[in-house]
């Protein structure tokens, strides 16, 4: 990794967010000084806040990735996969508690254990969409009637999307498109 990678990020959804957030930062030092102030405050508070819990997450996620079976995840959410295990998929990582710092490098190390393409989009849209880590938040401003319908909801997208992307997967794997 060089400098310039390590200051605006390797990817471009890094520099995206890097470059993006310079840029709004350059709009409100020119246009508003306090407000770019009273954010680079805010800001610098939060990281302090998460710092140590991001940390440990990340640590954390490399741990679980390394007590994954890997053969079994091959198994399970290779190219044999069945629709079954791609829902479930999707809905396990729906329980993952955490951020993403904490769940996008576990489901990454599954992808990299050999989970196929619907599988693993599977699994980010059921973490999304269904995450249980949020229930807490959510009992705190709506009702256990709302919060458990977003669940039903969120779990029956998953398992619809999840058929899908193994659909389209199934006929990609099988040279139905692009011939």
């Amino acid at each position: 990794m060089s400098r310039l990678d390590l200051l605006i990020g390797e990817s471009c959804g890094q520099r995206v967010v890097i470059l993006g957030t310079l840029a709004v930062y350059a709009y409100l030092v020119v246009r508003r000084p306090a407000d770019a102030w009273t954010g680079a405050q805010h800001g610098a508070t939060t990281v302090v806040h998460l710092a140590t819990l991001i940390v440990a997450a990340l640590f954390l996620s490399s741990a679980i990735g390394t007590l994954l079976p890997e053969d079994r995840l091959s198994e399970l959410l290779g190219e044999s996969a069945g629709f079954g295990e791609v829902a479930a998929a999707g809905l396990i990582a729906g329980l993952i508690p955490g951020g993403p710092y904490a769940t996008y490098p576990v489901i990454k190390r599954i992808q990299e254990s050999g989970a196929e393409t619907p599988a693993v989009l599977t699994m980010l849209l059921g973490y999304g969409l269904i995450s249980v880590g949020r229930v807490p938040y959510g009992l705190v401003f709506f009702t256990p009637t709302i919060v458990g319908l977003r669940l039903l909801t969120a779990g029956t997208a998953t398992i619809i999307v999840g058929m899908v992307l193994f659909a389209v997967g199934g006929v990609i794997r099988n040279g139905a498109v692009g011939s």
